[in-house]
């Protein structure tokens, strides 16, 4: 049987990237099994993080990961 509170999560997982938010879990997860000497954003320095890497300020770069 579906579990439709997972169905739920990942629907809402799905339109949060296609619209450019993307999943702060799965950022744990990657720094979990990938950076686990560096530190971890907070939710909020992420999103943050996550919006100037979209949308370049000052310094024009363009980057895909946050840490």
């Amino acid at each position: 049987m579906l579990n439709l509170r997972l169905v739920g999560k990942r629907m809402a997982q799905t339109a949060r990237l296609m619209v450019g938010v993307p999943d702060y879990a799965n950022y744990l997860a990657h720094m979990r099994d990938h950076h686990p000497d560096h530190p971890v954003l907070s939710e909020a320095a992420f999103h943050r993080a996550a919006i100037e890497a979209r949308y370049p300020g000052r310094s024009g770069k363009i980057s895909k990961c946050p840490c």
